[in-house]
């Protein structure tokens, strides 16, 4: 099993805050006995300690607060092989799922709705992260005309959740730390022998293009 950096940055300030105690009181103690020069030199033991203390946790929660803020975890791989002219079958992967399923598109672009439930800041940072679940996948015409005069393509992917927090918003608008309850869409171009991986963020949706097959724990 591999240590995080989390818990040595742990360790260490259960260290220092140990040798911490351990001045404050041999400090006491001194100054009982009246030993003023080595309760003094114990003193700055002490303050020292005490500066660390405070400085690698003023650090310690900078790095944490950016890491919350700024995570992205992956929730789906797009892989697009082109049959013909604005035909194209797409193979998507949902990761927590864990499931494949191949749809045939026509279009210039992919385009997958989610809806999305987005948390305050500080409920980020007790570590909350943004709650989402996949609706459709369809076929998008970047020309309007086409668009208009095409029949789209379009498919369900949503997955059967045990616990629906989109509903229980729905139902509950006072629910403290939820910000927001909305639909999203995110679409790019599809070319052959492209691949996408898409994320999910403290912010909702985003999507990248990708050279090779993500390492991810999915086994079939």
């Amino acid at each position: 099993m591999t240590l995080s950096v989390e818990f040595y940055y742990y360790i260490l300030l259960v260290v220092i805050l140990i040798i911490l105690i351990f001045f404050f009181f041999r400090t006491f103690k001194m100054l009982k006995k009246k030993k003023i020069w080595a309760s003094c030199r114990n003193s700055s033991y002490f303050l020292l300690m005490l500066f660390f203390l405070v400085s690698l946790s003023l650090i310690g929660s900078n790095i944490f607060t950016y890491h919350r803020l700024t995570y992205e975890k992956p929730i789906a791989t797009l892989d697009i092989t082109r049959h013909k002219h604005q035909n194209y079958q797409i193979e998507l992967l949902q990761l927590e799922a864990c499931r494949k399923t191949s749809y045939t598109l026509n279009g210039d672009e992919w385009q997958i709705d989610a809806r999305i439930i987005k948390w305050h800041g500080w409920a980020n940072l007790l570590g909350l992260d943004a709650s989402f679940q996949l609706d459709r996948i369809s076929g998008r015409y970047q020309n309007i005309e086409q668009q208009r005069n095409n029949k789209p393509t379009t498919f369900s992917i949503k997955q059967k959740q045990d616990f629906d927090l989109w509903t229980l918003k729905k139902k509950h608008q006072w629910l403290p730390g939820l910000d927001a309850r909305y639909g999203q869409s995110v679409f790019l171009a599809m070319k052959d022998k492209q691949m996408y991986q898409l994320y999910m963020t403290q912010t909702g949706l985003i999507a990248r293009k990708i050279t090779s097959e993500p390492h991810e724990e999915c086994h079939f």
